[in-house]
């Protein structure tokens, strides 16, 4: 619990935040290898590293990569090198992108067989936490890959906002507000992706339950430029309609959002995650509240004022 709680922001920042220069001779290292001594303290120092020999972060959150940039990118690199090293940990068979994907990427449309590296030691949270931070930093996620992160962060490590807003230098209600687009249709999911909609137009929509109502009225904002306050409007003057089969199944999701939503606030409340799970019989189920040691249950229990019989 102690290492999900270490701030990571101001020992990235001053590894990535600022390019340098790098040459590094077959002297100085060895494609692949570091000094033994760097490795028994976990710092593993920097390397010249066989391209082909490194694979990418799966937990990356960027998922589009402008080719664009990319060819830019690419020539620069011809022309004067890799002005700033990757950074990777150690993975079976080679190595894994912790840091800097593009510069990868690059550096393999420019012909680079082997490009600086720092290696570092680092399990597979950190990694994720790492990647998503720089390009947080480099406001190069777009709002859907922003919410995808969170909740990876969230679902696969335990992360509450909080800790998340902790180490990515955001508020508790802003990490909240992202992962809250995840609840979108996948079509306007794509519309926010692409930048057709903004993150304030995404949550609006979310107050629409019907799904092809919604899409319609996120493509009308689109096309007339709605402002976000313009869609609020136009959302709450959006009629029932008649109920059908449609209709009724998108109740029971309309259901199963609030009780998501409910216990999204109940976990901001009691800093953990909280599930609600219904049950078999109508009006019945399961609230489900997570806690990861003992110190954080004896917190929970102090929360819900719950003082146990002697």
């Amino acid at each position: 619990m102690a290492s999900r709680k270490k701030r990571l922001g101001k020992g990235l920042s001053s590894m990535i935040a600022q390019p340098v220069a790098v040459a590094v001779s077959d002297e100085e290292a060895s494609p692949g290898e570091a000094p033994a001594a760097a490795v028994a303290t976990g710092e593993l120092g920097l390397s010249n590293i066989p391209v082909a020999s490194i694979r990418p972060n799966p937990w990356q959150p960027r998922q589009d990569f402008d080719p664009a940039a990319l060819k830019t990118l690419s020539e620069s690199i011809k022309s004067t090198g890799l002005m700033q090293p990757v950074v990777l940990r150690q993975a079976e068979g080679g190595f894994e992108l912790v840091v800097g994907e593009r510069r990868w990427r690059a550096a393999q449309a420019a012909g680079l067989e082997s490009i600086p590296a720092i290696v570092k030691d680092l399990d597979e949270r950190t990694s994720a936490q790492w990647a998503l931070v720089e390009n947080l930093q480099r406001e190069d996620l777009n709002p859907i890959e922003r919410a995808e992160a969170f909740s990876g962060l969230q679902d696969e490590f335990g992360l509450t906002h909080q800790e998340i807003a902790d180490q990515v230098g955001l508020t508790r209600s802003a990490v909240t507000n992202m992962v809250r687009l995840n609840d979108l249709d996948e079509g306007t999911r794509e519309l926010v992706r692409k930048g057709d909609l903004s993150a304030g137009h995404g949550r609006a929509l979310l107050a629409i339950a019907n799904i092809e109502r919604r899409l319609k009225l996120a493509r009308d904002a689109m096309r007339g430029s709605w402002s976000v306050r313009e869609l609020e409007g136009r959302v709450q003057e959006a009629p029932s309609g008649t109920s059908t089969k449609r209709d009724q199944g998108q109740s029971v999701d309309a259901s199963r959002r609030q009780h998501e939503e409910l216990a999204r606030q109940l976990g901001e409340h009691l800093g953990t995650r909280v599930q609600v799970r219904t049950g078999r019989k109508k009006g019945t189920g399961h609230l489900v509240i997570e806690f990861y040691d003992l110190d954080q249950f004896d917190g929970l229990m102090k929360r819900l004022d719950f003082k146990p019989q002697a």
